[in-house]
């Protein structure tokens, strides 16, 4: 066992605070499992930003980890119905097909050929915009899980408080360029 000697007591504190968070196994919360190897992504995540917008993967399907939303929550900008573009905020997109509520949840979605045009359409709360054609988009794998009857119930949940927002969105930030940049290495 190691002595730390401190002059001062701020010394003393980041000390503190570095032992602690080292032999902790802190996890944000609604953060999933380490035994899940789905990828955790926020609200603004987009299949554009990932490196996996290539033609080459047409056909393949991803999983994601959706978080809980925060009660001050505003969508991503998303385009299309049934079939979205690149540009698209993933989980938005998942709350505006039916795959998942604002609770989050794991989707799947597959890379497919992109559209002539792509409908807008508001769903589940949720508005998207018409867009015209692009060389690739996305949809949803899976049986739809939420519908007008459970969106309603599921919005009655107690959300995250300001604090433990401020401390997800805060290491949110930083974790969710790390992990994308993961994906892309991966599929790469």
């Amino acid at each position: 066992m190691k002595t730390i000697k401190a002059s001062s007591p701020i010394k003393l504190i980041v000390a503190s605070l570095a032992i602690a968070t080292s032999t902790s196994s802190w996890q944000p919360i609604h953060a999933q499992s380490a035994e899940e190897k789905v990828p955790e992504i926020g609200w603004n995540s987009k299949l554009s930003s990932m490196g996996i917008n290539k033609i080459e993967n047409i056909g393949k399907t991803y999983d994601f980890y959706c978080q809980a939303a925060t009660e001050d929550l505003i969508h991503a900008s998303i385009w299309g119905t049934n079939f979205y573009t690149l540009d698209s905020g993933i989980c938005s997109t998942g709350v505006h097909a039916g795959m998942i509520s604002e609770a989050g949840g794991t989707i799947q979605i597959e890379l497919i050929k992109g559209q002539e045009f792509y409908t807008g359409s508001k769903q589940n709360k949720v508005k998207s915009e018409d867009h015209v054609s692009t060389d690739l988009s996305y949809t949803f794998k899976g049986e739809t899980l939420v519908n007008q009857q459970t969106q309603t119930q599921t919005s009655t949940q107690p959300r995250p408080s300001i604090i433990e927002r401020v401390m997800v969105d805060t290491l949110q930030r930083g974790v969710e360029r790390s992990i994308e940049k993961a994906i892309i290495s991966i599929f790469d």
